[in-house]
This record gives C-alpha cells, sequence and structure tokens, in this order.
C-alpha cells in the first residue's frame, strides 16, 4: 500500500470535523512547499560571471548582508 493510500485509509475512519483539520493541514503543507528553480536548471548559469562581476558581487554581499540589525524587528 503507498502512502498515500494509507493516509486516506486512515483518514476515513476520522470524524468529519478531524478529516477537515487533515485537509487545512495538507494545504498548509502546500503552501509551505518552497517554489523555485532546482540546482540541477541553475546549473546552466555556472560560470557566466566574470571574475570581477563575481568579487563585486561577494563583496556587496559581505557589505549589506552580513550585518544583524538588531533593532530592526
Amino acid at each position: 500500500m503507498s502512502v498515500g493510500q494509507e493516509i486516506a485509509k486512515r483518514v476515513e475512519k476520522l470524524p468529519p470535523e478531524m478529516q477537515e483539520q487533515v485537509l487545512r493541514f495538507v494545504s498548509f503543507l502546500e503552501s509551505a512547499t518552497p517554489k523555485g528553480e532546482s540546482g540541477t536548471e541553475l546549473r546552466r548559469f555556472a560560470f557566466s560571471l566574470d571574475e570581477v562581476s563575481a568579487q563585486q558581487m561577494t563583496e556587496a554581499i559581505e557589505e549589506e548582508c552580513e550585518r544583524v540589525d538588531v533593532g530592526e524587528w
């Protein structure tokens, strides 16, 4: 029996209000699933930056993204 079949079998045994709770949870899980490109899809961009541009991006990240502003939140 597959996982999906096992879940369906167990959910069928629950009272309707608990089935609705399961449905809400599944909807939450679907929305929480990260969306985006796979690493394989992004490989086509590998080595597309020249060394100077890559260095500039690294410096910008280190200067702007490595700090925590405790009072910001």
